[in-house]
């Protein structure tokens, strides 16, 4: 597998976690958050709120379970930007499904290739579709 499949490959399976987590009845494993952010890591959300590792981590503690029966999620278009040695810069478009409505969002995420696998560095978002 390329650094750039297994990174796709990360993508889609932390954002099944993100379902599983954030839907009803909320479950998985926690330590899966904690493994997968790499020390450092920063996320800017679409409407352009900053959160580091450990707000990231607790805005996922306080949310298990929090988006209800039905919520989706799916990763589309997912491809590498750009690739150097030990990371990789990829493209994709998250679309969600909650309580009837439809929100997608264009990100971008930096990671980091390491022995376990790919470590999220950086993700930036931007709205496609907002909620309304």
């Amino acid at each position: 597998m390329t650094d750039a499949e297994a990174c796709l490959a990360e993508v889609v399976a932390l954002h099944a976690l993100f379902e599983t987590w954030l839907g009803a009845p909320g479950h998985g494993d926690f330590s899966r958050f904690e493994q997968a952010f790499a020390p450092g890591f920063t996320m800017v959300g679409p409407g352009g709120t900053r959160m580091d590792r450990a707000g990231t981590l607790a805005f996922l503690l306080r949310a298990k379970g929090s988006r209800g029966e039905g919520f989706r999620i799916a990763v589309e278009e997912g491809a590498p930007l750009h690739q150097a040695p030990g990371l990789v810069l990829m493209h994709y478009i998250e679309r969600q499904w909650l309580r009837g409505g439809e929100t997608a969002r264009r990100a971008a995420a930096l990671l980091q290739m390491t022995p376990a696998g790919p470590r999220w560095l950086f993700v930036q978002e931007t709205w496609v579709t907002p909620p309304v």
